[in-house]
C-alpha cells in the first residue's frame, strides 16, 4: 500500500471516529485528492465569537437565500444564542439578532 493510500485510510478512519463522537452540527469534512479531514466546530449557545472573515452578513434565517440583515466586518464580537442545522448560528451582536455562518466565526 502506497503511503498516500495508507494516510487516505488513516484519515478517513479519523473521520469516521470524529463523527461518532460529535453531533452532525460540529463536524466539517474538508477533502482533498488522497484524504479527508475531520474538524471540530464546537460551538455553543452562551459562546462568544468573532468574525474572522473579512465580511460576514448577518441575515434574518439560517440560509444564504436569507434576507440580509447586516454587513458584519472582521473582528465584530457576537455571542451565540443558538446552534442552527446546516452550518449557521444565531448570534447576538451590535447590529442585531441574526444567524451567521459558523465557517466565518471564531
Amino acid at each position: 500500500m502506497t503511503t498516500a493510500r495508507t494516510l487516505a485510510s488513516a484519515f478517513a478512519a479519523l473521520a469516521i471516529l470524529a463523527a461518532a463522537a460529535l453531533p452532525a452540527s460540529a463536524l466539517t469534512l474538508h477533502r482533498s485528492a488522497d484524504f479527508a479531514v475531520a474538524e471540530s466546530i464546537a460551538l455553543k449557545a452562551g459562546d462568544s465569537v468573532a468574525v474572522s472573515a473579512k465580511t460576514a452578513n448577518l441575515r434574518a434565517g439560517p440560509s444564504a437565500k436569507s434576507k440580509k440583515i447586516a454587513a458584519l466586518s472582521k473582528g465584530t464580537r457576537l455571542q451565540v444564542t443558538e446552534v442552527a442545522k446546516g452550518g449557521w448560528v444565531k448570534v447576538k451582536g451590535p447590529q442585531g439578532d441574526g444567524y451567521v455562518s459558523a465557517k466565518l466565526v471564531k
